[in-house]
């Protein structure tokens, strides 16, 4: 079985359970800042080449299920819109509600800079839920607006779908055991406790594939 029949299987048995909330959230393409390494935030980046590949490469496996979805949000970024609008098929403009409550945390004055040019306390501390941007948010900030989304949109049993960035996504899963981002357009599937409005457990976890030019060495 390959990892796209892998997927559209996590996603058939995410629908299927009628009696449950679930959230799969997905990360946007590759874009160049991750390519460089550069703190992107709510600067509004677009795909590179691999990342609206990586978008399309989705599509298989979410198409079929399109249509029973009981809601499909996405950040209002361009990266997260667009890897949204790839991987379905470009449905009608409102199909896809965007929401700026699901982009990824404000970085403020770190933002644009490369990671490794990061003063060493910076770099030791903004994996961290002591991390507070200058001028921006801090992890825990970007989960209780992420959060406030959720339970104002989820209120039914069933699938919601939702596109968004790689730290945002690991706010929600941090709790839950997932403390690492997830790649560019990998997917995290979630139970979601609508009466304690918090996440339940995970699901499954499905790394998109990397090019043999991306794996580390």
């Amino acid at each position: 079985m390959n990892k796209y029949q892998l997927l559209k299987n996590h996603i058939q048995q995410l629908i299927h359970q009628n009696n449950t909330t679930n959230i799969l959230f997905i990360r946007h393409g590759q874009t160049n800042q991750n390519l460089s390494n550069t703190i992107c935030g709510w600067t509004d980046s677009r795909l590179t080449i691999r990342g609206r590949e990586q978008s399309n490469q989705l599509l298989q496996a979410l198409l079929p299920f399109r249509e029973q979805f009981k809601g499909i949000y996405t950040s209002d970024l361009k990266r997260a819109k667009e890897t949204a609008q790839i991987s379905l098929g470009f449905p009608h403009d409102n199909y896809i509600i965007q929401d700026i409550r699901l982009r990824e945390l404000n970085f403020g004055k770190h933002e644009n800079i490369a990671y490794s040019m990061l003063d060493q306390e910076t770099k030791d501390t903004i994996f961290t839920l002591q991390y507070q941007a200058p001028g921006g948010e801090s992890w825990v900030q970007a989960c209780e607006r992420a959060m406030q989304l959720v339970k104002e949109k989820c209120n039914q049993n069933g699938t919601y779908l939702m596109f968004s960035h790689g730290g945002l996504i690991c706010t929600i899963t941090y709790y839950l055991g997932l403390q690492n981002s997830i790649g560019n357009c990998s997917c995290v599937g979630l139970e979601y406790d609508k009466e304690k409005n918090e996440m339940k457990q995970i699901q499954f976890k499905w790394e998109m594939p990397q090019e043999d030019s991306e794996l580390e060495i």
